[in-house]
């Protein structure tokens, strides 16, 4: 009889201590899957003239499935008239997530591409609740968010973008005459993307409403030399936007490669570390 009584405390004790490392396993389980607030920061990607929807795929890519950072959640697409479409959405929880910005009319304006980016802006603010991002844009995707920060600065209908990243965008144009001889280069966007253009001397005449919270990575290409830069914008031209916003929130990464085309930039892998570093804090090995 005593025997028994001992073995059922022993087992007694022994179901508690089982249950007890049980629980503690799942609280602590629970905390790891609770992310922060910075982790939860949706990312808005936005291409530039004559992007589409192949923009930044294989970046995208890279970032899911070779170095796990996060997950494109959600697609808008911005259609010639301003009809908003969108897929996807932003999951609770969802480390990273990333949101595709695609617009229809690739050639518009600065100013109208701006304004397309506004309705995504507002739908993001009040329909999903999005109150803080950050932006990363491509060539004339650069200007088009710089052009937004500094016309939504002080609006409560849009969220807040707190930091930027732009990858050889040309704050002073493009010089190379060859450009604009291309016949495949056309519409209102050209025009925008001259050397002192109406366009670009707005974004250096309001730098005042540029918000002096947002932290900000220029990002250039150097395939030979710096006057030509990434071969279509020059290094002074894709890092010039340190002249719109205030040196303490600036900072500048140029990448010296036969691979930092224009169109290579996006697609390279010290850009993708930079990124990683820049928005998220990685610094990959």
């Amino acid at each position: 009889m005593i025997f028994k009584h001992r073995y059922m405390r022993i087992l007694i004790a022994f179901i508690f201590i089982i249950g007890l490392s049980l629980i503690l396993l799942h609280h602590t389980s629970s905390k790891k899957n609770i992310l922060s607030k910075k982790d939860t920061i949706p990312t808005i990607f936005v291409h530039g003239f004559k992007g589409s929807s192949r923009s930044f795929n294989t970046m995208f890519e890279r970032f899911e499935n070779n170095y796990y950072w996060g997950r494109k959640t959600m697609v808008f697409r911005v259609s010639r008239n301003g009809h908003v479409f969108i897929s996807g959405g932003i999951p609770k929880n969802q480390k990273h997530p990333f949101i595709q910005v695609i617009f229809d009319n690739n050639r518009s304006s600065i100013q109208d591409t701006t304004n397309y980016l506004k309705l995504v802006m507002e739908i993001l603010k009040h329909r999903y609740h999005v109150n803080d991002v950050y932006a990363v844009g491509h060539s004339m995707g650069g200007l088009v968010l710089t052009n937004f920060i500094e016309q939504a600065n002080g609006q409560s209908n849009y969220p807040t973008i707190k930091k930027l990243i732009t990858i050889g965008s040309p704050f002073k144009g493009i010089e190379r005459k060859s450009y604009y001889t291309n016949r495949n280069n056309t519409g209102p966007a050209v025009k925008d993307l001259r050397t002192n253009s109406h366009a670009l001397n707005k974004l250096l005449l309001h730098k005042r409403e540029f918000n002096r919270d947002i932290k900000v990575l220029a990002i250039a290409g150097v395939v030979l030399n710096p006057r030509l830069g990434d071969g279509v914008v020059s290094l002074h031209s894709a890092l010039a936007n340190k002249e719109i916003v205030q040196p303490k929130q600036f900072q500048s990464k140029i990448v010296n490669d036969i691979n930092a085309t224009h169109s290579g930039l996006h697609e390279h892998q010290t850009v993708d570390r930079y990124i990683g570093e820049f928005l998220w804090g990685i610094k990959e090995k």
